[in-house]
């Protein structure tokens, strides 16, 4: 269940990257940086290539951490922008909300000069599944590390550690932070992550739960079968899910119902 995917894509799409473009020299060296990264703080760091849609990975003793498999702990390049293999490991609340700032982080650096994407990072603290199968507290960070010689963003690095602070609390406390002058924004999410689907789908999933069918929602909403089933297709949609039973435990895990 990756809600607000698909967003993201979208998100990134406006970015328009010359085909031709390649510098395989800064590359090779934010990947040495990401090794060194991982070394010093035993987490892990991922390097992604918006430009190629292609991710670079240092995983280090974290993966272990996290029970990662062979397969996962070993790879070190994917054809995608998606880190599935970290985040199949993060509570499914918290990947919402995790999606959600790196969409309104993404939006924010789009909105400032380009020699100042650099100084600002993202940050918040996740619940991830850990090799014991409890869920820990992880500090994640993520800033822009080059452009492109459009001005596209090019490079992105994303950090996991364990954080610190393991005190249990709502939310994952996503901030926006100026690196050069400490100002911290805090983003408030709750209020988005409620609307991802509207009153009205909720109304009919909440009915779907009960063991309504299509034409008795219908019934009591006084709306057609067919609006019913269309709702019901964007349920479907916009949480990611195949069926209703995992549309209702996607929505009750993220506090929807």
């Amino acid at each position: 269940m990756d809600v607000l995917k698909a967003e993201l894509e979208k998100a990134f799409s406006i970015q328009k990257f010359d085909r031709n473009f390649s510098d395989t020299k800064t590359v090779r060296e934010c990947r040495n940086l990401i090794q060194s990264l991982t070394e010093v703080n035993n987490g892990c760091a991922v390097l992604s290539d918006l430009a190629a849609g292609r991710s670079y990975f240092s995983i280090g003793s974290f993966g272990e951490y996290l029970g990662l498999s062979q397969k996962d702990l070993s790879q070190e390049i994917i054809e995608s922008l998606d880190e599935d293999c970290i985040y199949q490991h993060i509570h499914p609340e918290d990947l919402v909300d995790k999606r959600m700032l790196e969409l309104k982080f993404f939006t924010f650096l789009c909105s400032l000069p380009i020699q100042d994407r650099s100084k600002y990072r993202s940050n918040c603290r996740i619940r991830m599944l850990n090799n014991k199968g409890t869920f820990s507290y992880i500090s994640n960070r993520t800033h822009i590390l080059r452009n492109d010689p459009c001005g596209n963003m090019w490079l992105a690095l994303c950090q996991y550690d364990i954080s610190p602070d393991q005190a249990e609390r709502v939310g994952i406390n996503s901030q926006i932070i100026n690196t050069e002058t400490g100002e911290v924004t805090p983003l408030f999410l709750n209020e988005e992550r409620m609307s991802i689907i509207s009153e009205r789908e909720k109304s009919i999933l909440q009915l779907i739960k009960e063991g309504y069918l299509s034409k008795e929602i219908a019934r009591e909403l006084n709306i057609s079968v067919n609006t019913v089933n269309r709702h019901r297709q964007n349920i479907l949609q916009k949480l990611c899910v195949k069926n209703s039973l995992e549309a209702i435990r996607a929505a009750e895990i993220m506090k929807l119902l």
